[in-house]
């Protein structure tokens, strides 16, 4: 998909992606970010539910999990010499054959855990070694919460954390058995939840103003998003642009892009006229950031509109400004002249007592007020000229008066060294 190259401050719609009948429920982009994997109600009966992707960093196949209204998860890796192809690795209703609400993962070497929770209160994990079967590490079922979202902290305990649908409830279970060691409540419900990467902050649908931003480390809320929702439908809140925005959905046809530190609205993305937009994601690369919405309802055409940024660079990605840059080009190339020039008229002469400092050769230069950010290799071309000349004739007078040459001079024309100048500005 071409992108736009022009840096732009606001999100532009890039295109919409069309092909799902139903109501569609969950994205993920591949870690690449040549993939999108999008989840529906292709079939009522056992719709996708959640999705992600699994890859391991150093893999170069990528690999995809999913789970299903009906408690199936399946797990897909690339095949294929094009790797165009999915086969199954993995394919099994899990626990009670409940709803799978969510799925996430965890990579600590080549020790992968995936955890589900589902609708009737049961979280599990497993792991996974993307060759054999799923190997069972701990399966609870909570008294009271329904997962709505799940997530690991990648630290060598790999505690998960699990938040609540209906009651609000956070809690911290033990990486080993599954164990509360911990319980917090963020709110009377959450629609969706989703953590930063450096695991400080975490968002959470209010399902009553808006989105909320809170602190990971005692559960306390720092800032609201509101977006007026007309119905309290649950969803989906991300983090964008390395976590400086705030992305969710709405039941407007809309998607709102927030500032997270200054709790604005930065954008408002029309992804349809009307319905629910409960299902959104981002990404982020080098250079550029996208933005996925897409439809949530059945009652109009379900399309995944991509919206796209082209992210202004810093000052360390491009250390050096336009003036700069053609200073330095200047200088640079004015140096290797320098050198060819002092050796020229040495060389030219016969002598052998050495190579003309660099810095001499460099006052003439500043002498005639030249421009050096300003050059080009024309101008060098010109001054490599007319200096060459000028030694040439300074040497050549030098050897006629004191009765130096002896037949065997060889003075070096300009043009046969001027190729090894030019050539560096190309």
């Amino acid at each position: 998909m071409p992108f736009l190259t022009n840096d732009c401050k606001e999100y532009r719609l890039e295109g919409r992606l069309v092909g799902h009948k139903n109501a569609i429920n969950c994205l993920a982009v591949s870690r690449n970010g040549n993939m999108l994997a999008s989840g529906a109600i292709q079939n009522p009966a056992d719709p996708v539910t959640c999705v992600c992707w699994i890859t391991r960093q150093e893999a170069t196949r990528e690999t995809l999990c999913y789970g299903t209204g009906l408690g199936f998860i399946g797990i897909w890796q690339q095949q294929g010499e094009d790797l165009e192809d999915f086969n199954a690795k993995v394919s099994r209703r899990i626990g009670t054959g409940k709803e799978i609400m969510c799925l996430t993962y965890d990579h600590i070497g080549d020790d992968t855990r995936i955890a589900s929770g589902t609708r009737d209160r049961r979280v599990q994990v497993w792991a996974f070694d993307f060759k054999g079967p799923l190997i069972p590490i701990f399966a609870v079922e909570l008294s009271t919460t329904i997962p709505r979202t799940v997530n690991f902290n990648r630290t060598a305990s790999r505690n998960l954390l699990v938040f609540g649908m209906y009651d609000g409830k956070i809690h911290t279970l033990r990486g080993s058995d599954g164990t509360i060691i911990a319980t917090n409540k963020a709110g009377p419900m959450i629609g969706h939840a989703a953590v930063d990467a450096p695991q400080t902050l975490f968002l959470i649908d209010n399902v009553t103003n808006g989105f909320s931003l809170h602190r990971l480390e005692d559960r306390a809320c720092i800032r609201t998003y509101n977006t007026n929702p007309v119905k309290t439908f649950p969803k989906q809140v991300v983090f964008g642009e390395q976590a400086t925005l705030v992305v969710g959905g709405s039941d407007t046809g809309t998607i709102h892009v927030f500032d997270k530190n200054e709790g604005t609205l930065k954008q408002v993305l029309q992804h349809a006229d009307r319905g629910r937009v409960q299902t959104v994601t981002t990404y982020d690369s080098t250079h550029h950031s996208l933005i996925f919405g897409a439809t949530s309802t059945n009652d109009a055409e379900p399309t995944i509109s991509i919206w796209y940024r082209k992210r202004a660079t810093s000052p360390s990605d491009h250390p050096l400004g336009p003036a700069i840059k053609n200073f330095v080009r200047g200088i640079f190339q004015l140096a290797i002249a320098m050198a060819i020039i002092a050796y020229v008229s040495n060389i030219s002469i016969g002598q052998t007592s050495g190579i003309t400092l660099l810095g001499n050769a460099w006052r003439e230069y500043s002498k005639s007020g030249a421009q050096t950010d300003e050059l080009t290799n024309v101008d060098i071309r010109s001054l490599v000229e007319q200096y060459i000349e000028a030694q040439r004739a300074e040497e050549l007078e030098k050897v006629r008066s004191s009765g130096m040459n002896d037949g065997q001079t060889k003075l070096i024309k300009p043009q046969d060294v001027l190729h090894g100048v030019i050539l560096l500005g190309n």
